[in-house]
């Protein structure tokens, strides 16, 4: 299946990631993404790698997120040009209206680190219920592929060493 690049690009442009950004990420060549423009059509597999890199901005508005998929219901702030810290949105986010669902679509657009990392930045503010539901959501979400199926022991390993950690 394939999907417009259009999507593809504005989802870039959401995450504040580059073409090139993207191609590091994902191991696919940079004239390969850069060709996707041309025939117009983007691989399913390549919006569902850039659905779960995680985005580097410091500041966010609902506006980007809408664009990039989001829907409006679930933002904390839906005035779309105010920016907003990105910490302070996700935890806001959580707060007003947390659910699998909600922490499924920011894992996809932040990374669970970044939302792990908002949340216990700001952990005077929330409970540590609803840390403690991200946390296994995330962890849940983490040991499958984004679809409902389940990665396997091998890949998690490679994908913590691809990044650095310790297993």
């Amino acid at each position: 299946m394939k999907i417009d690049h259009k999507a593809f690009e504005t989802l870039l442009k959401a995450k504040g990631i580059s073409k090139k950004a993207f191609s590091a990420y994902s191991g696919i060549p940079y004239y390969t993404v850069a060709g996707w423009k041309k025939s117009g059509e983007v691989p399913n597999y390549a919006m569902i790698l850039l659905r779960n890199m995680p985005t580097a901005k410091a500041y966010i508005t609902a506006g980007e997120l809408i664009e990039a998929g989001l829907p409006k219901a679930i933002l904390w702030n839906n005035d779309p040009d105010k920016k907003v810290p990105v910490d302070i949105f996700i935890v806001a986010t959580l707060q007003r209206a947390y659910n699998d669902f909600v922490v499924q679509r920011l894992a996809e657009f932040f990374g669970g680190e970044r939302i792990l990392a908002a949340l216990l930045k700001h952990k005077e503010r929330v409970s540590d219920k609803l840390i403690e539901q991200v946390t296994a959501h995330l962890q849940d979400y983490q040991r499958t592929d984004g679809l409902g199926e389940h990665k396997s022991k091998r890949e998690r390993e490679r994908n913590h060493l691809d990044k650095g950690y310790q297993i």
